[in-house]
Parts: C-alpha cells; structure tokens; sequence
C-alpha cells in the first residue's frame, strides 16, 4: 500500500488548554503540523494544581528546545522528599517514606532532572513556546460545543462547533483530527459515549491555594507531601516553590463537599488546625473542589478522535503521575498522529496508541488508587483504629508511594509499531518502582554518556525522525547508507549516529552492552525516544533491514 503526500493537511484540534494539551501543539509542532487550540478559560491555570514534571517528562521537553528546559528547571522547587505524616504539621510526626522517584534517578539512568513547581507556572512557559513557533493558534474564551462529524471508522477529517464566549456566537472548525484533552469530565468522550473502568467518586476534596508562612514553623521537617490527620481536619499541604505558596487538598465527607461551605476564612481555619499555629496569618487565593476517580476509558481513539490526559485516564494525586502518565501517552501518540496526518503512515499507527498505553495507564491508576488507601491506613493507625498494622507497618508497605521509576520509565510496548526480537526486559522484584535501562524493542532507548566532555546523551540525539544508532567502522557505515535509503524511500528523517565518531565517543564504553548488541549492529529508535528495531549484529542486508521494518511501523 503507497501513501500519497498530502500537501497541506488542515490543522489539527485540540480541545483543552491544561498542561497535556498545551504540550501536544509543542509536539505537533516540532513535525510541522499546525493546530487550534480551544480553551474554555480565559487563559492558563490561576489556581495550581500539577506540581510534578518528573525525569520521564523532562527527557520529552528537552526537544521543546533548550530555552523551555532551561525555563521548566529554573522553577524547580528545593523540596522533593520525604513525604511525611502528621497529626498536625508542628506536633506529632507518624513517619515519614523517602520520596526517590521525585529526586529523580540520577545521570547513571538519565541526562534531565525532574521539577516540582505548580502548573500555573509550568503553563505559561509551555504556551509562551507555543506561540512562538507561528504553527499554534491559541483561542481562550472559546467553547466545543460538540463533535459534529470524525468519530465513524472511515472519518477522513473532523468538523466540530464552537461558542465564542465573548460574543455568544458559534461556528464550526474543521481539522484533520481531534485530539480531546477536555479534562476528567471530557464532554467529548461522554459525547462518543466511551465508558470508563474504574472506581468513580471515591472521596472529595476541597483544593485550596494559599500564602502562608509555614515554612518558618517547621523547621527541618520539610518535605514534599505534609499529610496530616486528626480528629478536625485531614488532608494534605503541598509547598509549591518553600516561600509561602501552598496548596492544600482538604478532604472530607460528601454533604460537606460544597464551595459555599468552605468561604476563605474557613479555608484559613482548616490550615492553622493542619499545622496547630493559631496565630497563622492565611491569605487565600481561591478555592476549588473535586472528586477522586480512578478510571481508565475503554477506549483512547475513536475514528479521528483520540483521548489523552485526565480525558483518558483519571488518577488520585498520591504519586504525581496524572499529568507524566498524560504527557507520555501524548508523546507516544503524537509522532504517529503527525505521520498520518502528513501521509507518512496510514491511519491505522494511530491504533498502536490505544494498545501500547492503555494497560501501563490502567495499572498506574490502580497502583494510585492503593497510595491513596495506604493514607488512609496510615492515619487509622495513628488515631488507634484497628485494621491490623501499626502505623510503622503501613508506612513500610506504602514504599511505593514517590518512588515509581518502574512506571516512568520501564514501559514496554508491544504492537505493530514495535519489531519484536524475542526478548524481554531485564526482570525487576517491583516493575512499578524498579528499572533497569533495558533496549529490548518497545522500551526506552538507554541513556548513554556521549563526548569527551560526557555533556550529550543519546536521550538528546532522538528527534522528528527515525534514528539509527550503531558504532563507527564498516558495518556502521553500512546502516549509514541503509538510513539514507529509508529515508529516501519513505520520505521521512532517519538519521543515523555512529556511536565513537568526534563528539559522540563513549568514553564510558557503555553503548554496546547497554543496547545489547556487537559492534555490527544497531538499533533503530522511534520518533518517541523507543526502541523499534533492535539487530544484536549485522544482517545480510542493513538496508532491507530498517525499509521493512518501517514499513510495518508506518502501516505501509
């Protein structure tokens, strides 16, 4: 089957303006397809909520370019571990699990270090990049009232229409595709009537942003997560950059669940009995409520319609990894959503989207869920309610809770957009919270030190295209001419590194066994940063080699 080009597809549409969908235009954009992005809101978030860009997350932004890592670091807050448990925050401590998945890995694992910010500030540099690059057309204020046509199976385009909320008129907006990142609430997956699994309306919360100066009460007892529980309040504080920005998630019982019982000064209340200073002077920002799901859709793409972020998957907090879970699976889509839509790659990649992330988003929502449960035993057991552990015990068993490298980094994926060679990454005794850098096809490629300065990774070297990693020496040379053959061919960037030439040395002599081949082989590494092909030695034909198996990855 021959795609033809197409020469100008229309833009692409995104509908909601959060953390995941704002970066899905920077992705789009870095393949040349342009996008609209519809945003309810009048512009990014005022009231923060995402804290976490773990080192998964930042790994991806560093193709953003430099300018937006440099930016997203230098609003890291100093404060990632431990996670700790209260009665209340200036009185008596329960214990405490150090938190390692927000420190991050380290550069054995890892070139980029994660950030602990808040999402009001994490938005507004992603949408400063976006604009920047001519391809993202921004509309606030502007509502999707609805799909119109693209979600049949045989859909070749989308028509939706939309409310401008400053004037009260609609129209309609035609695109190639839709991609709905409207939230938990996703009017568009309830529209496609796309169920979710899961548990819904677990607990409920009141989400509170305030200034207050806590951090000179608490002395050394600094930490990530402040959990707290007593006979008046529970819940937790979040420090969002250790000078006086805080949130805090406030939970309790359904009939108390309305905004209008919880007016600022009460809000003020619920802080000082959290921390037991009567005294402390709250200003509160605003308030906001939610209830706690943990669901995944049944499906994440329904003709030209594709869920991502909390429109795909809805997570209790306890572990940060709603917006990274988001932000990956947006990853994993958007290179094959950009190669269909360009005619790069039939319509039918965009599936190996639903099959390679819905199972590790289901077992991460799960793995969320049970954080959350571990909370609550932890508190029961310090309050003296028997469930069977001590409150040491709870905390042992709750190791998991901010340490989940497993899930960041360990996926592995298994489709047609993966060329299987048989293996299986390496075994680990907790796949949620421990890796081992593994380049079986369909996991990450490993992070190697490169240069004679060690200051490049081959993390950096993935980009818009293919890229073909292999040693420098005859048979390199041969996958060389095998990647300018595909690329030719299919019309599409492979590169091709060969791993010892200047600026590239492994002076570490780590490549080849990390990806586990001889010096003939190689490896072909997806748009995404994943292992597609792995060859432990040289073929007989290189060239045969990466044209068939793009041919399975692209659909052709």
């Amino acid at each position: 089957m021959t795609i033809q080009p197409v020469e100008a597809p229309k833009p692409v549409i995104i509908i909601g303006g959060g953390p995941v969908g704002l970066a899905a235009t920077l992705e789009l954009a870095r393949f040349n397809v342009p996008t609209i992005l519809i945003e309810q809101h009048k512009g990014v978030a005022w009231h923060p909520k995402t804290r976490n860009f773990n080192t998964r997350t930042m790994e991806i932004a560093t193709h953003w370019g430099d300018d937006v890592y440099q930016r997203l670091r230098g609003i890291d807050s100093a404060w990632k571990s431990p996670i700790r448990f209260f009665d209340q925050v200036t009185k008596n401590e329960i214990g405490q699990i150090h938190s390692g998945g927000f420190e991050g890995p380290g550069p054995d694992v890892s070139p980029c270090k994660p950030v602990m910010s808040s999402q009001d500030l994490l938005e507004m540099i992603i949408l400063d990049k976006a604009i920047s690059t001519g391809l993202v057309d921004v509309r606030f204020n502007q509502r999707s009232l609805g799909l119109i046509k693209g979600s049949e199976e045989d859909a070749t385009g989308v028509v939706i229409e939309v409310e401008d909320k400053d004037t009260g008129k609609t129209y309609e907006l035609e695109g190639s595709a839709l991609v709905a990142a409207d939230g938990y609430s996703s009017p568009i997956r309830e529209q496609l009537q796309i169920k979710r699994s899961g548990q819904q309306d677990i607990h409920h919360f009141i989400n509170t942003y305030f200034h207050a100066d806590i951090e000179s009460h608490i002395q050394d007892r600094t930490g990530v997560l402040l959990f707290v529980g007593n006979e008046n309040v529970s819940g937790v504080l979040q420090p969002l950059d250790t000078h006086g920005r805080w949130l805090c998630q406030m939970m309790m019982k359904e009939e108390q669940w309305k905004k209008e019982l919880w007016p600022p000064e009460k809000c003020a209340w619920w802080v000082r009995e959290a921390t037991a200073i009567p005294d402390l002077e709250v200003d509160v920002k605003s308030v906001g409520m939610w209830a706690m799901n943990a669901t995944t859709a049944d499906t994440f793409v329904q003709g030209r319609v594709v869920l991502i972020g909390d429109a795909a998957h809805q997570f209790p907090p306890t572990g940060g990894l709603g917006v990274n879970t988001g932000l990956q699976g947006m990853h994993n889509l958007i290179w094959k959503l950009a190669y269909a839509v360009n005619g790069k790659a039939g319509w039918s990649l965009i599936n190996t989207y639903d099959e390679e992330r819905r199972l590790p988003s289901t077992q991460t929502v799960n793995q969320s869920f049970v954080n959350h449960c571990n909370v609550g035993r932890i508190n029961m057991s310090f309050r003296g309610i028997d469930n069977g552990l001590t409150p040491a015990q709870v905390i042992k068993e709750s190791h998991r809770y901010g340490n989940h490298l497993g899930v960041e980094f360990g996926a592995h994926y298994k489709s047609s957009a993966v060329v299987s060679d048989g293996t299986k990454p390496p075994f680990v005794d907790d796949d949620y919270s421990e890796y081992i850098q593994s380049a079986t096809p369909g996991c990450r490629a490993p992070h190697v030190w490169l240069g004679k300065d060690r200051a490049l990774s081959t993390v950096h070297l993935w980009g818009k295209g293919f890229t073909v990693f292999a040693s420098m020496g005859e048979a390199g040379s041969a996958w060389r001419t095998a990647a300018a053959a595909a690329a030719k061919q299919h019309n599409i960037p492979v590169g091709c590194y060969l791993i010892g030439e200047a600026g590239i040395e492994d002076i570490d002599g780590q490549f080849l066994e990390r990806y586990a081949i001889d010096a003939t082989g190689a490896v072909l590494v997806r748009p995404d940063g994943i292992v597609a092909l792995r060859a432990a030695k040289s073929p007989s034909d290189p060239t045969a080699e990466i044209d068939d198996a793009l041919k399975q990855i692209l659909q052709l």
